[in-house]
């Protein structure tokens, strides 16, 4: 199996339309990289610092695998797509 942290982020939040987000048309830079460059409310609220994606892919995540597992069945919506 396949850690979650070497998944690209449409399949952590199991995005329903891949083929319009952003971060799948350019799978080589990180989805919040591709908001950083964004001028609208997503970079300006800080948007992907709450996000799972970004939680769990940082070198030192604090979040128990129990934890990081709820907030995944109970994930938000994919915010490039």
């Amino acid at each position: 199996m396949i850690p979650k942290s070497d998944l690209p982020c449409w399949e952590i939040m199991r995005c329903e339309n891949p083929a319009s987000c952003l971060a799948h048309k350019t799978p080589d830079i990180p989805c919040w990289e591709i908001v950083r460059g964004l001028d609208d409310y997503r970079s300006a609220f800080n948007v992907c610092r709450d996000c799972i994606v970004y939680i769990i892919k940082q070198e030192n995540v604090t979040l128990p695998s129990q934890e990081i597992e709820v907030i995944l069945q109970t994930r938000g919506v994919c915010i490039l797509s």
